[in-house]
């Protein structure tokens, strides 16, 4: 596996998506608890919208394909997803590996307090 999908120290370019939903499986199966990849640089929110500056309909689907895949392997207690904001609407977006499974208590527990603190915002 290429060095930079286990450590990435250097960011990518904004608007960079620098692996696939396959990438980010073959990752997950090689990856050791604590090891982190970038799967993402802008604002996610905003970037994988029609509107958004992904402009390129390929690439914003395999954006969406891409969060959406980060996210179930979050509800399966596999990653955890955190961001490092660089700046106004630029965030880097990292999967950081978990040691296993996370238990399902521990899943809803996190999910809870995710809706509580959206719609708290």
């Amino acid at each position: 596996m290429p060095g930079y999908l286990r450590h990435s120290v250097t960011p990518p370019e904004l608007l960079t998506i620098p692996l696939d939903e396959n990438g980010l499986v073959d990752w997950l199966v090689d990856a050791e608890a604590g090891d982190h990849v970038i799967y993402f640089r802008g604002h996610l929110a905003l970037d994988r919208c029609e509107s958004g500056r992904v402009r390129d309909p390929r690439e914003r689907q395999r954006l969406v394909g891409l969060a959406r895949r980060v996210m179930a392997a979050a509800d399966q207690g596999l990653v955890m997803p955190v961001q490092k904001r660089l700046g106004s609407h630029d965030a880097l977006y990292i999967a950081v590996r978990s040691s296993g499974a996370l238990q399902a208590s521990a899943v809803a527990a996190r999910r809870s307090i995710a809706t509580r603190l959206a719609v708290a915002a």
